[in-house]
């Protein structure tokens, strides 16, 4: 009990706001969810100056000219449905608890936008087609691109997190197991709070070839992956404009 109080004094001071969600939240309830929220954007802002010396060093290191600074002109919303004491997740960088968006979902976007779009203009941008299999690989044999996961820029890290919302509105009928209650305009609306994400990120693709080749294959994927940033987003809720980066 009392190292459980210590931490939850630590959460005014806290400079990571993964570690806040996960273990400060003292009461139940709305107003306490609320503030929880609030401590862990304020985290955010204050892991800045170590964040930035691991930044440059990230970035320094990243040795391929397939790179791109993208923007979220809305929101983002990514790990929603991560491990949470509240209803809603989100993905942060597990070493200092800023926004980051892992390579794999942005590798799931390319591939997918790239079998539905740029397959239905050339087959072999197709699953079974041969470039397509270059980029992404298969069951037996892995492809030559690596997606690097996005960070955030230092820059954006004050305004990285935001208070956002989402308000269900048939919630008895979607948890109901039986179908028993139907939907109807008599429901309550019950607010969710949860935290969304804004601002700029570092894109990153490699070829684990090379020379020119690789470079342009690298390119070609890294074109790929803002297209499909651009038309269909990345994360949840992108039917509703999140996710969107240009």
């Amino acid at each position: 009990m009392a190292c459980r109080t210590g931490l939850l004094g630590l959460s005014s001071t806290a400079e990571h706001a993964g570690l806040v969600l996960a273990y400060c939240l003292d009461a139940d309830g709305a107003p306490a969810k609320q503030k929880l929220l609030k401590e862990a954007i304020a985290a955010v802002g204050r892991c800045a100056p170590v964040y930035r010396m691991a930044y440059e060093r990230w970035a320094g290191g990243l040795n391929t000219p397939a790179k791109e600074t993208v923007s979220i002109p809305w929101r983002l919303a990514i790990g929603l449905g991560n491990e949470s004491v509240l209803e809603t997740g989100i993905t942060l960088h597990r070493t200092y608890g800023t926004p980051l968006i892992p390579g794999s979902a942005l590798k799931g976007l390319a591939a997918h936008y790239c079998h539905t779009v740029w397959g239905a203009a050339d087959g072999e941008y197709l699953s079974n087609g041969s470039l397509y299999r270059e980029m992404f690989g298969i069951t037996a044999d892995a492809g030559h691109i690596t997606f690097h996961d996005a960070w955030i820029l230092p820059d954006s890290l004050s305004s990285g997190l935001v208070l956002d919302v989402m308000t269900p509105h048939h919630g008895g009928y979607y948890m109901s197991k039986e179908d028993t209650e139907p939907p109807s305009d008599f429901d309550d609306p019950i607010p969710v709070p949860f935290l969304s994400i804004r601002g700029r990120f570092y894109l990153a693709v490699t070829c684990d070839g090379e020379g020119e080749q690789a470079q342009n294959w690298a390119n070609r994927a890294l074109v790929l992956l803002k297209e499909a940033l651009k038309e269909w987003g990345v994360g949840g809720k992108t039917n509703s404009g999140y996710g969107r980066m240009v």
